[in-house]
């Protein structure tokens, strides 16, 4: 995702991701990796859990690897959420889903 997130710029589009991490972690792997977006700790599982994407499977409370697209409106316009930690959508298939959406919020 690092890799694409500026063709996400250019197609009218930001990211952020969120972490169980804390936010000590969640800046380290940001370095690691050279991610230009943010990165958010969500430790108490507060976003994980309005968004249902809670993997209750996993002992440590991680999130189900989730895409959502908000629109310029405010109304999600596109979901992803995968069954596995590999399962995500293309970064391909990313940047399509925010021109569709004409840019993101």
């Amino acid at each position: 995702m690092a890799e694409d997130y500026d063709k996400i710029k250019q197609a009218g589009g930001d990211l952020i991701a969120i972490s169980v991490d804390d936010q000590a972690h969640a800046w380290s792997m940001g370095q690691t990796t050279g991610a230009k977006f943010n990165l958010l700790s969500d430790v108490g599982h507060k976003v994980i859990d309005q968004y249902g994407v809670l993997n209750a499977a996993e002992h440590d409370g991680i999130a189900h690897p989730s895409t959502f697209i908000v629109g310029k409106d405010g109304l999600i316009k596109y979901v992803y959420i995968g069954k596995n930690p590999t399962d995500r959508p293309t970064d391909e298939m990313i940047v399509e889903e925010v021109k569709k959406a004409g840019g993101a919020k």
